[in-house]
Order: C-alpha cells, then structure tokens, then sequence
C-alpha cells in the first residue's frame, strides 16, 4: 500500500510539473525576469552584473558562463541548465546547490518558475 501511495504521489508531482511547463508563458517568464533577477543578472551576451548572464543559460553547464566568475560550489555542480535543473535551483538555491553565493531565497510559485524558464529558453540558442 505505501508503495502504491508513493507512486500516486510522484505520478501527481510529475504531472504538475508537466502542466506547469506546458502553460508556461514567455511573455510573463520576462516579467518574472525583470522584478526578481534582472538587478542581478542581465539578459544580455556578454554582459554581466554581480551575477552572471542569463542569456544561453538555459542547455549551459552550470559555473560555465564566460567572464564571470563563479563560487566553488557552482563551478562543480556539474549540471546542466534545463527545465528540471532550473526549476529545483529556482525553487531554493541555497538547498539545490549547497555554498552557492546566490542571495536570492527562492522563487515559490511553481507557475512563475515554469515561466521564466521558459523566457530563460527563449533567450538561449537553439540545441
């Protein structure tokens, strides 16, 4: 019985998350972007603040970003940046990536995770 509970439950997480990022919108993900990470980080190539870009985060090894320079912790995550990986580091990014130096707490709202990954996707080049 436990082990049915279990997998009931994972299939609901898993189905959340899946309708989180189908519904996602681009639109909204750069207003997420604008209020909570741009004084940060910028969505510009090459240009970065006391974060690193976020464009052509999204497919990029963590730690990776050119000219900027990393935390211990982060440059040996070995992870690479997608819709599962941004989202659990979005979620709590102290506990995703322990002795990272991001000051950011944490962006609750499943539904504005799964929309500014999907901007952070829009603003990376194609795979």
């Amino acid at each position: 019985m436990r082990k049915f509970l279990f997998t009931l439950l994972a299939l609901g997480c898993v189905a959340t998350q899946a309708h989180a990022a189908e519904s996602a919108n681009v639109a909204a993900g750069k207003l997420v972007y604008l209020h909570q990470c741009s004084d940060c980080h910028s969505n510009q190539p090459h240009m970065d603040r006391f974060g690193p870009t976020l464009a052509g985060v999204y497919g990029r090894m963590a730690g990776t970003a050119p000219l900027h320079r990393y935390s211990k912790a982060m440059k040996s995550a070995h992870i690479r940046w997608d819709a599962q990986t941004l989202n659990g580091f979005l979620k709590d990014p102290r506990a995703y990536i322990h002795g990272t130096i991001m000051p950011y707490s944490g962006l609750a709202s499943a539904s504005a995770r799964a929309d500014v990954i999907a901007y952070l996707q829009s603003i990376s080049p194609k795979s």
